[in-house]
Formats: C-alpha cells, structure tokens, sequence
C-alpha cells in the first residue's frame, strides 16, 4: 500500500500522474487542517485494502466514519494550488 504526502507546490501531480498513483479515477477529499487527499474513487469497490495511514488522516477530520482504501496521496495545505 502507497501513500506519499506532497509539501511542496513543485511537486503536485497532474492528472495522469495521480492517477496511476491511485490507480484509477482520482478522489478529492479535502480535510479539516486544509490538506487534501487524493484516493482511488472506487477503491472499496474494486477490494482494496484499507490505507492505514490515509484512514488515519481521514479520521483526525471526521471520525471514524469511513476508511480509505488503495493507494493515496496527500497534499499539504501550504502546497496545494490546484487541487480543489
């Protein structure tokens, strides 16, 4: 399981590069503190196994209400200029 926090704004995906991080059509999710993640849009349909550390950033915003499953990738606040 993948998962790679992005600090700096040089470093943000494109499109086609998120997607073949994540492996497949990319998710926004925007967290509490500001950061992003970017997760596999149906990576629980396609039975991927839950991301630990992905699931835990999810979960300091919103509870345990749901788990990221497959690979992801976060951006910081400070480095996200375009993923809204």
């Amino acid at each position: 399981m993948k998962f790679k926090i992005i600090w700096n704004k040089k470093d943000q995906p494109t499109l086609e590069d998120a997607q073949e991080f994540v492996g497949g059509w990319v998710e926004c999710v925007r967290l509490n503190n500001g950061d992003t993640l970017l997760i596999d849009e149906e990576g629980k349909l396609k039975g991927k196994e839950v991301n630990k550390p992905a699931t835990m950033h999810f979960v300091a915003s919103y509870g345990m209400t749901d788990v990221i499953a497959g690979d992801a990738m976060l951006i910081a606040k400070g480095a996200n200029t375009k993923w809204k």
